[in-house]
């Protein structure tokens, strides 16, 4: 071998174990080792906590303040150690990745066993490191809710009041608010109370904002999310409470719009027909229908007609029916409400009467139980019963072509409906004139059982062939 060449090898050799000292990886070095090489003994510190998502999966939430590189994830060997001896841990490479608009950062594990584990990063020469955190999916997974009231003395300043649900050992309380359509960070804070309003620091004992004020003020309209974590002293999050809201009321709605003439528009909601968690509620757009919004209250245990107890929900919304109707999809199995929605048509506001969810203790009736018959050609008559459900007000039938365009959409009080016969329709929203059915071409006839408050009682769908 050349002495150049014997130089290259001792060099790659020099650069190689370097390298894999510096990452802990490739060669092992306990944390013990790592502080040793890269302190003097005076840590910074490092606001981390940990939650589970499932009972293999959890996350370790960390505050990097600007600055912060080299952010490292350390775990110890078992959970039966001493979890202040750091000689107990090892780096370990997870995925990390950012929350909060990058406010946060967290990594990802995936693993069932219960573990001690904390987070190390440098900032301007000096290390930085995190109080011990005991992962707890086994023994104590962390319980997520979205139960949180929330309440707003004024527009832009609401506040959050939560439960333990009976969880003992809560020793701080780490409140976030975001955006939620692009999740940026507005305000991080500590309390000691199950209790934050936005803005008060009266009983805030740490933040994590800039300058100890929120990233910016909360805006009309806009989503937020409100995020809750219970912690315990070893740092592991018992509970967490999720839950969006939108700052304005309907009424306050109403209030800034005193330039439009107000009218009623057509809605009504039914339960799914296989998942009584997801409600769909209908409404009738107007042409030229803009500014859609649905307003929901706490509970159905307000007054109805008081139009402050409505809040806003950013709610999947789709049109149904060929567009005729549209509909939004709520997605919540335990909580029951009133609902209305509004939208605009130039100088006119549009609004729903009260819709009363009753998912959980009416969910609707769906069948396929319609006697259909022809005292006429081409004109089919549907007579039907209420079956099990609830006995209704009015009913809804929906003619549809094999196309899904609506060819008629009529109301009766009566349980009986003959096609291209107004006799006993008492009103409808087709626009046109229903045109005539074509001989066996296919048909569907759905008929909707509404009850005084607007709920579905009973959804009945059949497809059949004209005679």
């Amino acid at each position: 071998m050349t002495t150049k060449a014997f130089l290259v090898t001792i060099f790659v050799a020099f650069f190689f174990f370097s390298c894999a000292e510096d990452n802990d990886i490739t060669v092992p070095r306990n944390l013990q080792e790592y502080i040793e090489a890269t302190s003097d003994g005076n840590f910074g510190e490092v606001v981390a906590c940990a939650a589970s998502v499932s009972s293999t999966e959890s996350y370790i939430f960390y505050y990097p303040e600007e600055g912060a590189t080299d952010i490292r994830y350390y775990e110890a060997d078992s959970l039966n150690v001493d979890p202040t001896d750091f000689s107990n841990y090892r780096r370990k490479v997870l995925t990390n990745s950012d929350v909060f608009g990058g406010k946060l950062g967290q990594f990802y594990r995936e693993d069932e066993d219960d573990n001690w584990c904390l987070i190390t990063y440098m900032l301007n020469g000096e290390l930085h490191k995190s109080n011990t955190i005991r992962l707890k999916n086994a023994s104590n997974p962390t319980g997520w809710t979205d139960e949180v009231t929330i309440e707003y003395p004024e527009t832009l300043t609401p506040n959050f009041t939560w439960s333990d649900f009976g969880i003992t050992d809560n020793a701080i309380y780490f409140q976030v608010i975001s955006e939620t359509e692009d999740d940026t960070f507005v305000s991080g804070t500590y309390t000691e109370d199950k209790f934050f309003q936005f803005y008060d620091t009266s009983n805030v004992v740490f933040n994590i904002n800039e300058d100890k004020l929120p990233e910016e003020d909360l805006v009309e309209d806009t989503e937020y999310l409100f995020t809750m974590m219970g912690v315990s002293e070893d740092n592991w999050v018992n509970l967490v409470i999720q839950e969006n809201f939108i700052l304005k009321n309907l009424q306050e709605y109403l209030d800034e719009n005193t330039d439009k003439a107000i009218d009623t528009t057509i809605a009504f909601a039914a339960s799914d027909n296989s998942d009584n968690s997801l409600t769909y509620v209908y409404y009738y757009p107007l042409v030229g229908a803009s500014a859609y919004r649905y307003y929901e209250t706490d509970n159905v245990n307000v007054d109805e007609t008081d139009l402050s107890n409505y809040r806003r929900k950013d709610l999947s919304d789709a049109a149904v029916y060929g567009g005729k109707l549209r509909r939004y999809l709520r997605d919540d199995d335990d909580n029951e409400a009133w609902c209305i929605v509004t939208y605009v048509i130039g100088d006119v506001l549009y609004k729903s009467e009260p819709v009363r969810i009753k998912n959980q203790t009416s969910p609707t009736e769906w069948s396929t139980d319609v006697t259909i018959e022809y005292p006429q050609t081409l004109m089919p008559q549907f007579t039907w019963t209420d079956g099990t459900a609830e006995a209704s007000e009015q009913y809804f039938e929906i003619l549809t072509d094999s196309d899904n365009e609506v060819l008629s959409a009529t109301f009766t009080t009566d349980k009986m409906f003959q096609y291209y016969n107004d006799s006993n329709v008492t009103s409808f929203i087709h626009t046109d004139t229903p045109p005539t059915l074509i001989f066996s071409d296919e048909y569907d006839i759905d008929i909707l059982g509404l009850s005084s408050d607007n709920w579905v009682n009973i959804f009945i769908q059949e497809t059949f062939l004209s005679e």
